[in-house]
């Protein structure tokens, strides 16, 4: 996106005549001697160079298409190179990108003119040079893999072949190009007009030697504004990048080959400019590169181990930290990290950064997540995207929830895809508010669909480098760099533990679509985070090693959790496959837990299973019959009939359960709710169904949410039908109600025993630009609103009293948000949605939302779900904590299969979130957290036998002896424990 805006009001438009010189300047580098020939194979789908049918090319002509989005085509390139063209090169054209092999199959190079950085022109128009000169007489015969993946940020065009040629480079015209663009921005950048004024006197006369046909003397004009030294001691560290999305606007596919092409364009820059360094931060990439391209990967290798190609972080990709679970993302540092430790042999101190530029928000127990996992060192760009404020610091302390803090640098000119020019430079400096530390990171290179940096913004760094390293007068000095070189001189700075020090999360002020767009996406996401737990916490008590078979279904897991993925922010293709590759997870792991089940089990009677931390004690039917299970934390046991009666009342506008009483209105709104001791829970209505306009928001419209939409009044849904009746120990209101493009089907559950109500629903979503919410205005009611985040929870302001108040309008919740006051809280919890607000005594849950952009299918269809209303006591978040697990974590039901609980806290407000074989070794793996916010201490019961207790970080390196019988816990700390030597009983 950066690229675009710069390309509309960049040098063409803002030095039409400098654009001019150039282009005419651009006519005299490459001179043609021959054409090639060219052929072309087209398909939908890629084929791998082995399978190719060499006798299937038919001719292509210049101008030609070889495909629309996302087709595929190989283009074979013949010709020789003629007797007086010694030195000649490959000039290739195409609308697009490709990767070049050899006869053989051998990488030659990439290729791209995706439009990225348009604003400054490439040297060689619309062809790019391709592999290393070639000597006269030599035999051309390359293959070029190509792809076009649409204009911009839309699925439009086609991919052309504009041609192929032999041609020899001018060397000379070619440096004056670059140095005349590089002082040319400068000249149109800087603030200084006695600079500017000298540096256009000497464009001017280099202009006039050039049109004299003097280009060495057109260069040696310029060779001293080039040569003069920089006056400034700021310092920027240079790494190359490629930011690559795993997927967004084409489909995962189609990143394997981006990867390929960007990884090939890396190498081959790291062989052929010394200095140069490339940073790449998704091992899931390399893991790709590895399967398809081995020659290539172990070029990768021999580079990382060489320090000129950086491995940065230790995520395996790089994902939404909003959505996933905690767990999750223990497994992006768990599984990352394995994965650059065994193929690259990297050391604890490599790995200690976490490079995420571009995610959409950052959970506020990140921090104690990274510091868990080896991570103290944080890289992004995206808090420089706020909507509404200016996110005041670029180099800060970060603290989490609990404590725990992380160093952040945010390369301050908000970009992870900067083209490295004069006017990007000048920029950064101007908007880094810590720049009295003298350093900041500049992160360049084509990105987003990959690429990294190309011959444009390497020969300006060069130029802006300095042959001697002291830079031009006007920019700050540059040099190559390692992101992790820059962190170790930034930590070495004096001025360092005087840094600004920011609490809580890392709140994004825009994207907050992200949080409900691609629903279908999110519940399966939650469900296979919950099948996952539940697979490996019954392996432990099965005594089965099932890590063989889940080690592929994380990494698939992991990889979805990609920030374009979960969000819901890709295209219908990248969406379909996502839903597709969720089932047949869900299918593995359902044949999983069947198989582990069957294995335990010792006869037909129905059991329960509770794989939580909580006791439990809940109807459930089997088979069209009820049963009362009461299970304790981590066991199984039979179930008992449930005979009743069960005290619940059916009234047409009311029921109630003898602890709840629910009341409705005409809408099918409660408008009462009280407790047993006949407390009012509902103040201005609950659970009204409405309607928001959700217009168009170009070019994010599955990222963001209009934040004026409640200013329109929104249409609430009509009441079709509604009745009530009792089921055994449940008694349910069945509504239906309807509106423009949605019909909703309801069931509202009053459980015998329990305050939660439940909302059982089903909706057929055909609506376009609109927003279904679920509205509820309790009568409890406070300043801050709890809400669940990964291993506890953050509080929010539900006031709007300054202008960050009012940019949090929605804001990211996991299993529930509560307010409370001194009589007692309430509480609104789901079992697949994020999207929330808390604002002026309205608790809103985003349901549905129905863009456009980039998939125009968004959300269109019937979606099941559930949601709930907790009231509770003063004091009692814990119930809520609880109950927030009970509705995301149903009882299995089994036959035959009992066993005692596994293990048991002794605190109900400490949660045992994970019960796992460990990541090597024999040992089992227990994790905890305190989800309350209060120090407290523990007792940790289990039946797992063990002859040692030791506490190890979330990557499990060992951290000191454990103590069981008492473990203590700060606020939000998060716990995890080996037990080795053992086997369940």
């Amino acid at each position: 996106m950066a690229g675009f805006l710069s390309f509309l009001f960049g040098l063409r438009v803002q030095q039409p005549g400098e654009f001019r010189r150039l282009s005419r300047i651009r006519r005299g580098i490459y001179r043609t001697v021959a054409q090639l020939d060219a052929q072309v194979v087209r398909s939908d789908e890629p084929i791998p160079f082995a399978e190719l049918d060499r006798g299937a090319f038919a001719p292509i002509r210049h101008g030609d298409a070889f495909g629309g989005v996302h087709a595929c085509a190989w283009l074979r390139l013949t010709g020789v190179v003629p007797a007086d063209a010694d030195g000649a090169i490959v000039m290739l054209g195409v609308r697009g990108e490709g990767l070049v092999h050899d006869a053989e199959g051998g990488l030659v190079d990439a290729t791209s003119t995706v439009f990225q950085q348009g604003d400054l022109p490439h040297a060689g128009g619309r062809y790019r040079p391709v592999g290393d000169p070639l000597a006269a007489g030599t035999p051309v015969e390359l293959y070029a893999d190509v792809a076009y993946n649409g204009f911009i940020l839309y699925e439009v065009g086609r991919g052309v072949f504009h041609g192929a040629h032999l041609a020899v480079r001018d060397d000379t015209v070619f440096g004056l190009y670059y140095d005349y663009l590089t002082l040319v921005v400068l000249a149109g950048a800087t603030e200084d007009p006695p600079l500017a004024m000298g540096l256009h006197a000497a464009l001017d006369a280099a202009w006039r030697r050039f049109r004299a046909g003097d280009a060495a003397g057109a260069r040696a004009e310029l060779a001293e504004p080039l040569a003069r030294h920089a006056a400034s001691d700021f310092l920027f560290s240079a790494v190359g990048h490629g930011h690559l999305d795993m997927a967004w606007l084409w489909p995962l596919r189609e990143t394997r080959r981006k990867a390929a092409r960007t990884y090939t364009r890396a190498v081959n820059t790291i062989e052929r400019r010394p200095g140069y360094v490339y940073g790449t931060s998704q091992p899931q990439q390399l893991a790709w590169v590895k399967e398809a391209q081995p020659a290539l990967f172990a070029r990768i290798r021999d580079a990382a181990a060489a320090g000129r190609l950086e491995l940065q972080g230790s995520f395996w990709v790089e994902p939404d930290t909003n959505l996933p679970t905690g767990e999750a993302l223990v497994r992006q540092a768990v599984v990352g990290r394995r994965f650059l430790q065994q193929e690259f042999g990297l050391t604890d101190e490599q790995l200690r950064l976490c490079w995420l530029p571009d995610t959409f928000g950052y959970s506020g127990n990140l921090p104690q997540i990274l510091r868990g996992a080896g991570m103290d060192r944080f890289l992004t760009i995206k808090l420089a995207w706020n909507a509404t404020n200016v996110f005041p610091h670029r180099t800060f302390t970060w603290r989490g929830i609990d404590g725990s803090s992380v160093l952040v640098h945010m390369p301050p000119e908000g970009d992870y895809n900067s083209r490295a020019a004069a006017d990007n430079l000048l920029t950064a400096l101007k908007q880094y508010p810590e720049r009295a530390l003298g350093t900041a990171l500049l992160v360049y290179g084509s990105g987003d669909g990959g690429g990294g940096p190309g011959e444009i913004h390497l020969e300006l760094l060069e130029r802006e480098i300095g042959s001697d390293g002291q830079g031009i007068r006007g920019l700050p000095r540059v040099e190559f760099s390692t992101a992790r070189a820059f962190f170790e001189r930034l930590e070495a700075h004096e001025a360092i533990d005087e840094l600004h020090s920011h609490t809580g999360e890392l709140y994004l002020e825009t994207h907050q679509g992200t949080y409900t767009t691609q629903a279908a996406i999110k519940r399966h996401n939650r469900t296979v985070e919950r099948m996952l737990h539940e697979v490996e916490a019954l392996s432990v008590i099965a005594e089965r090693d099932t890590r063989p078979e889940l080690e592929p279904i994380w990494r698939q897991v992991l990889l979805h959790q990609f920030h374009d993925i979960l969000p819901g922010s890709s295209i219908e293709r990248v969406n379909r496959e996502a839903r597709e590759t969720y089932v047949r997870l869900e299918g593995e792991l359902g044949s999983l837990t069947d198989g582990m089940l069957g294995e335990l089990s010792n006869s037909d009677v129905p059991t329960a299973v509770n794989l939580t931390s909580f006791p439990r004690d809940e109807h459930v039917r089997v088979d069209g019959v009820w049963h009362r299970a009461a299970v304790p934390a981590y066991a199984a046991t039979r179930m008992e009939s449930s005979p009743g009666p069960f005290g619940l009342t059916a009234l047409p506008d009311s029921i109630a359960n003898g602890l709840v009483e629910l009341r409705f209105d005409a809408h099918g709104v409660i408008t009462s709710l009280t407790d047993a001791a006949g407390a009012q829970h509902a103040g201005g209505g609950l659970n009204r169904l409405v309607v928001h306009r959700d217009p168009y928001r170009w070019p994010f419209d599955a990222w963001d949410i209009d934040p004026r939409y409640t200013e329109r009044r929104p249409r609430q849904l009509r009441l079709a039908h509604a009745a009530t009746r009792l089921d055994g120990p449940t008694v349910v209101r069945e509504q239906r109600l309807t509106g423009p493009g949605v019909e909703v089907e309801q069931r509202i559950v009053l459980e015998a025993g329990s305050e939660l109500v439940r909302f059982e629903t089903r909706v057929d979503w055909r609506a376009s630009h609109r927003m279904l919410r679920a509205e509820f205005r309790p009568s409890r009611w406070a300043d801050e609103v709890a809400c669940e985040i990964q291993f506890g929870h953050i509080r929010r302001p539900t006031t709007e009293r300054d202008s960050v108040e009012k940019a949090q309008f929605e804001v990211v919740a996991h299993k529930w948000v509560a307010v409370e006051d001194e009589r007692g809280g309430f509480a609104l919890l789901n079992d697949a949605k994020y999207g929330h607000r808390a604002k002026d005594g309205l608790l809103s849950l985003n349901l549905l939302r129905a863009p456009t952009f980039p998939d125009r299918t968004a959300d269109r269809g019937v979606h099941e779900f559930g949601y709930a209303v907790l009231p509770f006591a003063p004091g009692c978040l814990d119930d809520v904590v609880r109950e927030g697990y009970r509705l995301n974590n149903p009882l299995g039901i089994a036959r035959g299969v009992e066993f005692d609980s596994i293990v048991t806290s002794s605190d109900p407000g400490v949660v045992i979130e994970t019960v796992k074989r460990a990541e090597s070794g024999e040992g089992i793996v227990v994790r905890l957290y305190e989800s309350l916010g209060r120090a407290t201490t523990t007792t940790l019961g289990t039946r797992i036998p063990h002859t040692r207790a030791t506490l190890v970080d979330l990557i499990e390196r060992p951290q000191g002896e454990a103590d069981l019988g008492a473990l203590e816990l700060g606020p939000f700390e998060i716990v995890t424990l080996l037990l080795e030597s053992a086997s369940v009983e």
